[in-house]
């Protein structure tokens, strides 16, 4: 962050984490389905892609120059710039990585990502070669499941790229996804493809995004389908409270499996000198039944001219918690 961003009137600039905070409170109450097992693809599709995001408890932050935009919302493309790469553990035996990139070009921009996920997994029948399709659907939904040590390889890759513009006062984007899946030497591929729009209606950018529309992936004689995905996102401006610069964000993603999953976070920004950031994050989010990951997500970052580091923490239930790591560049 080359300088603090500037400051608007405090009072207008509040208004926004009110709206927030009525946006999903009135979404908590959303009945969840309870499915246990994977019932859709890739489990890669499912994760958070975002380390500022997973610290927001998922809810990615709109109005910013974030890459990470790639994996949540196409309309922020055409403001895209820099690069990042991050990296996850789920215990000793999965690590999730991700990289991104975003450049202004042709009155817009164009971004690319690349998320990459190995585990270990737990089949329901012996094992075996050639896998059953329906030994992949029956492995668990639970991205808590990552950190057990399952008997056999499995690996999952998402290469993005996408462009975005604004027409007319509205910043729309489309990314195409390229998706492996591979379980020890079996490999299926598929594509899809994410569309988004945003609009910021004064203090509050609104995005709707509409992801992983595509075939289904075809896995020996059967056909898996995408974890299609409906997010509707919100994200205030920063509001400066004393010495302290603050913002919310807020989603709801409705799966077309019947799961809606809301969540919301707040960032407070605090930089004594120009150039220098330092950054606090808190998220909550309401999982479906079969996740046990904890509803309460944090982090940090720190922000030194145009380097930036970024911390998250995800807990479960039981058991070891998450850590994420990021490197950028703006």
């Amino acid at each position: 962050m080359s300088a603090p961003t500037p400051r608007h009137p405090a009072v207008s600039g509040l208004y926004g984490p009110i709206f927030l905070a009525v946006f999903v409170l009135t979404t908590f109450w959303s009945p969840q389905a309870s499915a246990q097992s994977r019932e859709r693809g890739p489990i890669i599709l499912q994760v958070p892609a975002s380390t500022r995001a997973l610290a927001l408890g998922n809810s990615f932050a709109l109005g910013f120059q974030d890459s990470d935009a790639v994996f949540y919302q196409p309309g922020l493309l055409s403001r895209a710039q820099g690069f990042a790469g991050s990296l996850q553990r789920y215990g000793s035996n999965s690590t999730l990585v991700t990289f991104s990139a975003g450049q202004s070009w042709l009155s817009g921009g164009v971004a690319l990502g690349v998320q990459h996920l190995s585990y270990g997994a737990n089949l329901t029948e012996p094992l075996h070669e050639p896998i059953p399709g329906s030994d992949i659907l029956g492995l668990s939904a639970d991205i808590g499941s990552l950190r057990d040590k399952g008997h056999l390889g499995a690996s999952e890759m998402v290469v993005s790229a996408g462009y975005g513009r604004t027409v007319k006062g509205i910043r729309m984007g489309l990314v195409g996804k390229l998706i492996e899946q591979r379980f020890g030497s079996q490999r299926a591929v598929t594509t899809s493809v994410d569309l988004g729009a945003m609009a910021s209606p004064g203090p509050i950018t609104l995005g709707l995004a509409v992801q992983n529309l595509g075939p289904d992936m075809p896995t020996r004689g059967e056909e898996i389908p995408l974890p299609l995905r409906f997010a509707l996102g919100a994200t205030t401006q920063r509001a400066p409270v004393g010495p302290l610069d603050l913002s919310a964000s807020s989603a709801v993603v409705y799966n077309v499996d019947g799961d809606v999953i809301p969540s919301v976070g707040l960032e407070v920004a605090y930089w004594p000198v120009t150039g220098r950031t330092f950054v606090a994050r808190l998220g909550f989010r309401h999982l479906p039944e079969e996740q046990t990951g904890s509803p309460l997500t944090f982090g940090g970052a720190f922000m030194g001219d145009a380097i930036m580091l970024d911390y998250a923490y995800e807990g479960f239930d039981s058991g070891s918690p998450s850590h994420r790591f990021s490197v950028g560049w703006r």
